[in-house]
């Protein structure tokens, strides 16, 4: 299993919050905190040199459990070694001014908004399970993370913003959607919906790719059909995708392919159809992508003009699930697509 990079939620007790008559006006919260160390669903953040302080608040209120309590204060402490430098600045600060609002902050669930609960969550799924994440399906398993359906960017986008407004002071709530590019770098509309949802409080991820389905490898489009003569027209559009450029795969819409017709009314829809000569054997590439497909061959285009259809997330959460994907994979789509996507699940994590 890889390395994770990025940071869990980790949180400190300032010590003033244990000792003489605020410490037992604060003893309930307090040790409610400590609780959700004891369920590992937060990391508790204390130097070696608090334990003896900690030890004191246990014995007062807890008597009969101290000696568990103070193992567990005594590993958190040594795990403080462990720590690379230059992540204190994750780490939640509790006060006496900010206890309540804390304790129910981190006792909700943290929020991740997408725009489909169904498709997204099995991409990120698999994705969790192939980049050494699981702790993101357990946290969801266990209630600790709850997925929400946007119904589109749109919907999603304001959902997550509704979300943050309901966290006091961590906002533990994260953005995951397409970009709908159609060229590389291209900022669309949906960048400055998550603009919105990070100014508010929150978190977001935009993927550089044009949608989800565009970092499925080519392992899992090829085991999709089933029958002889579904598997033969397969291996050509695959043969026609691997074609494309790393770029143009990567803003090629992988569910729907080059159909379509340009709207009615605009400039586009008075030009011809490009057409391969054969009856029923248009394509249309959308005037939005530039000149990004010019160089690819008519044939190819036609070839594509079908796409992969709309089941890919669950074809590809069934294949890393048999063990038949791996990391290779996803460093084969290039761009760098397999750091980003470790990147987006460290900014789950990074909410749990």
């Amino acid at each position: 299993m890889r390395r994770r990079i990025g940071l869990t939620m980790r949180v400190e007790i300032s010590v003033e919050l244990l000792r003489d008559n605020e410490g037992s006006e604060n003893a309930e919260l307090v040790l409610k905190l400590i609780s959700f160390f004891r369920e590992a669903r937060h990391e508790w953040v204390i130097s070696p040199l608090q334990v003896g302080i900690v030890n004191e608040f246990f014995q007062r209120h807890v008597p009969t459990l101290s000696q568990v309590y103070l193992l567990l204060a005594q590993k958190a402490s040594g795990m403080q070694a462990w720590v690379p430098s230059g992540v204190s600045a994750g780490v939640i600060r509790v006060t006496s001014e900010t206890l309540n609002g804390d304790v129910r902050d981190l006792e909700r669930s943290a929020v991740l908004v997408v725009e489909n609960a169904t498709y997204d969550w099995q991409m990120i799924e698999a994705l969790a399970h192939l980049l050494g994440c699981e702790d993101i399906v357990d946290a969801k398993k266990n209630g600790r993370l709850d997925v929400y359906n946007g119904g589109g960017k749109d919907g999603a986008c304001q959902h997550a913003v509704d979300q943050v407004v309901k966290f006091t002071r961590t906002k533990r709530v994260i953005l995951v959607i397409d970009s709908d590019s159609f060229h590389p770098g291209q900022r669309t509309n949906n960048h400055k919906k998550a603009e919105v949802v990070v100014q508010e409080g929150g978190n977001s991820h935009v993927l550089n790719f044009r949608e989800m389905e565009n970092y499925i490898p080519n392992r899992v489009l090829a085991r999709q059909p089933k029958n002889p003569g579904a598997q033969a027209n397969m291996a050509k559009r695959l043969e026609s995708l691997k074609r494309l450029s790393a770029e143009q795969r990567a803003h090629f819409d992988m569910k729907h392919g080059f159909q379509g017709k340009a709207k009615k009314g605009s400039e586009y829809s008075k030009k011809k159809p490009r057409r391969s000569g054969w009856v029923g054997k248009t394509y249309y590439v959308p005037p939005h992508h530039g000149d990004l497909y010019d160089g690819v061959d008519e044939q190819d285009l036609i070839t594509l003009q079908e796409g992969f259809g709309t089941d890919l997330p669950r074809l590809f959460l069934k294949e890393v699930r048999h063990g038949g994907i791996s990391e290779k994979d996803l460093d084969g789509l290039k761009l760098e697509a397999t750091q980003e996507l470790q990147l987006m699940l460290e900014k789950i994590r990074s909410v749990i």
